[in-house]
């Protein structure tokens, strides 16, 4: 298209970033723009502009009144911006308002903002209000009572607990020491991950997931009496995981028997050429580096397999990056959709997720565990000699050497 007076012809390409120049602006200052678009390119016409650029001609035409005068036309949205808020024309009605959201409400538990989190609706609200005897222009619907909500700082959100602490004063160097470990690559050192996955309920309840079965799971869980605790080790240089269910609780005695069956598993060769398992373990109650049953238990299987026994802790709020947790998410999504009536179907589905390209090896153990044993000061000091604590990292690096 041949334009009007123009030394500098428009492609396709100029007019489209032009027309996106002018929806970036508004009012007078989108109109003043069209204005010297119209003047530079169409030669003053508001029409030419019209077809050129698909801008509307009569506010180009207002756009070149304005320039030629110096007068701006501000419109009626400039006389109405002086409106006063719902909460300056009624502040009576609002104090009110803010009294019944203040019977609702929360503090953000992070105390990181002054925003009130409360579980009065707009509906609620104006019912109140009513309650107490406002009617007419003052009580607003409830589209515009929410956003009344919100500006006064309450709002209809889920109450959520406040973040833990991410780091300790150990963190990177409890980090730096595990990856220094990793690195040597020793063929004698056998390096283990090892971790209790959360309580698995048996029955027809919802785990998320889709299905193309039968997908009708219990409308509540009601609790119920077959549970089983997986206690997983997974080996980090093969890949094979091995999980036992247990029937009773998560304890120390559990997780370092489940270590004991792992044992019995390798056969001659493989124990003969290891000198040392290192193994990773996040900073639970049952295994941390000061439960006294657990390092009493960890002690004997050093004395049991007369290898050096290496414990790596992972510091608090870590946990994610033992790599153990990638097993038991895997599982996760493996079994989503998918209804644990009984033991056997939970033994099933388990077996057939891979990880690394390998099946899991499964076991079920039907043994109770007591909860709560725990050494003397006096027995613990002779299992304390035993332990060798790396003196920077006392806590979350431990050698135990056999007897």
């Amino acid at each position: 298209m041949k334009l009007k007076q123009t030394n500098n012809p428009l492609n396709p390409s100029m007019v489209d970033d032009l027309r996106l120049a002018a929806s970036k602006m508004t009012g007078a200052e989108r109109r003043s723009f069209q204005a010297e678009m119209c003047l530079k390119y169409c030669g003053g016409s508001a029409r030419q502009t019209e077809i050129v650029f698909g801008w509307g001609r009569k506010n180009v035409q207002l756009g070149l009144h304005e320039k030629r005068t110096g007068i701006v036309c501000l419109g009626l949205q400039s006389v109405n911006s002086g409106c006063k808020k719902w909460e300056e024309r009624y502040p009576i009605v609002a104090q009110s308002l803010k009294e019944i959201a203040e019977a609702h409400a929360q503090q953000n538990p992070t105390f990181n903002n002054p925003i009130a989190y409360t579980r009065l609706t707009a509906a609620e609200a104006i019912k109140q209000l009513r309650n107490l005897g406002y009617n007419g222009e003052e009580v607003t619907a409830a589209s515009t009572m929410a956003d009344i909500l919100n500006r006064l700082g309450y709002r209809l959100r889920k109450v959520v607990k406040a973040k833990p602490k991410k780091k300790i004063s150990e963190t990177d160097a409890i980090f730096e020491n595990i990856e220094k470990k990793d690195r040597k690559k020793d063929p004698s050192v056998k390096r283990l991950s090892m971790d209790c996955k959360a309580t698995v309920e048996i029955g027809e309840y919802s785990r998320g997931g889709q299905t193309r079965g039968y997908n009708q799971a219990q409308d509540h869980d009601m609790g119920t009496k077959e549970k089983y605790v997986p206690c997983g080790i997974v080996d980090e240089d093969t890949g094979q995981l091995y999980v036992t269910f247990g029937s009773a609780y998560k304890t120390s005695d559990f997780m370092v028997e489940n270590l004991e069956q792992w044992w019995t598993s390798l056969s001659i060769t493989e124990k003969q050429q290891l000198e040392n398992i290192q193994i990773k373990v996040d900073n639970g109650a049952e295994n941390s580096g000061i439960r006294r049953q657990f390092l009493k238990r960890m002690v004997e299987f050093a004395d049991q397999t007369k290898k050096s026994i290496q414990l790596l802790y992972f510091p608090p709020y870590h946990s994610k990056y033992n790599p153990i947790e990638r097993c038991w998410g895997i599982l996760e999504r493996h079994w989503n959709g998918t209804l644990l009536r009984n033991a056997q179907t939970m033994l099933a589905w388990v077996k057939t997720m891979t990880w690394k390209g390998l099946n899991p090896i499964v076991k079920l153990s039907k043994k109770v565990y007591q909860k709560g044993i725990s050494l003397t000061k006096k027995e613990m000091k002779e299992i304390e000699k035993r332990l060798e604590r790396n003196p920077h990292l006392p806590k979350w690096d431990i050698l135990i050497r056999p007897s």
